[in-house]
């Protein structure tokens, strides 16, 4: 480990890996999109879904358990800093679960891609980063096209649209987080406190409404539990190790995957409204992080 990185507390950036951790996330996030699709058509629950999830995850953790290295990088982990970011990661999960029960994967994933000008903000009331023009224009574009896609009337807004927003203001927090995990905190400590936490919050209430999956139901939950394994994997490697500006550039190569997949699988069209507010949330998402890119986090005690 460097100097640097003894110092601050913070992992040494490895960009590379980060790129390609995140490339490979721009697949598995709207693969991830298209199992918890099918399961809500077989009528599996929110809770269900996450409760297998969190299952299956955990059992595919649990023998790491058996080496001395992994107990202990448990024990040297930050506690207060995973229960942040479980808190804030579990809670994100939810709302993209339920939303993706009625709406298209390119459209939750469009109101998605409001994270970076979220985090862009959160960054500004945190650690008094200072938000440039081209940052204002960002968080304009992206509230402008949130308001297309949700299509707000005086009869409100879509609940399960709103209900992304508020995912993708979590997820924001989730980024943070996992930002500012401190380096005694191993990837393993990151992912095992993650899902013992949804276990907690997930896991044991499904026990109270178990659904055992049949026939090819078995292959969407078994998916479901390998790539999420592999989204949260690659989602601490990207965040932990390069440039957030890079990986939120890189991000936005997930909505041709949700469009590809919503049209073939799932026969989903946008009109043309919905393409004009999916193109000014990418064009503000990219602005964010084009805007961020010299801003440097203060260190605080987390």
């Amino acid at each position: 480990m460097s100097k640097r990185a003894t110092h601050s507390g913070i992992l040494p950036p490895r960009p590379v890996l980060g790129y390609a951790a995140m490339l490979g996330n721009t697949v598995l996030i709207p693969i991830m999109a298209v199992a918890i699709k099918f399961l809500a058509e077989a009528d599996f629950t929110t809770i269900q879904m996450l409760g297998w999830r969190s299952w299956l995850v955990i059992l595919v953790l649990l023998p790491f358990l058996s080496f001395k290295k992994f107990r202990q990088e448990l024990l040297a982990a930050d506690l207060k800093a995973h229960m942040v970011h479980a808190t804030f990661s579990i809670c994100s999960m939810a709302c993209f679960y339920f939303a993706l029960r009625s709406l298209p994967i390119v459209t939750v994933t469009s109101i998605n891609f409001t994270t970076p000008t979220i985090a862009m903000i959160l960054t500004s009331v945190l650690y008094k980063d200072k938000v440039s023009e081209q940052g204002w224009l960002a968080l304009f574009l992206g509230f402008s096209g949130a308001m297309i896609i949700l299509k707000p009337d005086l009869s409100g807004i879509n609940f399960d649209a709103l209900v992304v927003l508020i995912g993708s203001f979590l997820a924001a927090c989730t980024n943070l987080a996992v930002r500012r995990m401190p380096a005694r905190s191993s990837n393993f400590a990151v992912i095992f406190y993650l899902t013992l936490s949804g276990i907690i919050f997930f896991g044991l209430p499904s026990v109270a409404d178990f659904r055992q999956p049949i026939a090819d139901q078995w292959i969407w939950v078994l998916l479901l539990g390998v790539v999420a394994l592999g989204v949260h994997s690659l989602i601490i490697l990207a965040y932990r190790f390069a440039s957030s500006m890079l990986i939120g550039a890189l991000d936005y190569l997930r909505i041709v995957w949700a469009l590809s997949f919503g049209y073939f699988i799932f026969n989903e069209t946008l009109n043309l409204a919905d393409i004009f507010g999916i193109i000014m949330i990418c064009a503000s998402g990219l602005l964010s992080v084009n805007s961020s890119r010299k801003a440097v986090i203060k260190p605080t005690a987390m």
